[in-house]
């Protein structure tokens, strides 16, 4: 699949990001494997465009602060500096109970330091950096990491269902039987449909003129 926004670079930072939001676990697909990044690139030049100049800000602010972090870019580091950034930017991964877990508010970006065992301190004073563009863009690429493992995979993420599989979601479907919508039916026995699928069954049905008199009476 051909990028139409990112630069090559561009990509390879979004998805280093994106597969640290919602990494690879044993058989479960991180969001590298679910082709996450090419929904984003897609999303920014259709309905996300308005949010082009946080992307383009915000990933030379990333370059600029690995850069003189780590000296190497972002999606050179290992896995748990680039986890350090992540969560020195959007906070931690678990919200205290303190917080609504309704509010759709993201959590507060951790300040201090929270670097231990030699690796160097995220808040080091000698590295000025917009640390609000990105917070913005951290924030950005995780809203949009999470719609594109779960889209439909017409819309670039999603590859190969991975997403739908995980939570037992069948997809797009015509309807379900009185069988599968009584409580506790497993969804995940459904076979997935996508809408490309769709598209494919109604290539397939009968035209419906034959359900149409010639003449209006």
């Amino acid at each position: 699949m051909a990028l139409t926004y990112f630069t090559d670079f561009q990509a390879k930072t979004v998805e280093a990001v994106a597969e640290r939001i919602i990494p690879a676990n044993g058989d479960d697909a991180g969001a590298t494997e679910a082709g996450v990044v090419y929904y984003i690139d897609r999303s920014v030049t259709g309905f996300s465009v308005n949010l082009q100049r946080i992307y383009r800000l915000g990933l030379r602010e990333l370059e600029r602060y690995c850069s003189d972090l780590f000296h190497a870019q972002f999606h050179e580091l290992e896995t748990d500096q680039q986890d350090e950034i992540v969560r020195d930017l959007l906070g931690p991964e678990v919200i205290e109970t303190s917080a609504s877990p309704a509010s759709g508010q993201l959590p507060e970006p951790l300040d201090q330091d929270i670097v231990d065992d030699g690796h160097r301190r995220l808040a080091d004073s000698s590295v000025r950096v917009d640390r609000e563009i990105l917070r913005r863009l951290f924030a950005v690429i995780r809203e949009h990491t999470v719609e594109g493992y779960f889209c439909d995979p017409v819309y670039g993420g999603n590859r190969d269902t991975v997403g739908w599989k995980l939570v037992g979601f069948p997809g797009a479907q015509w309807g379900y039987t009185a069988e599968q919508m009584k409580p506790g039916f497993d969804a995940s026995t459904i076979v997935i449909k996508t809408l490309s699928d769709l598209r494919r069954d109604l290539s397939k049905m009968t035209d419906n003129k034959q359900y149409y008199s010639n003449e209006v009476k």
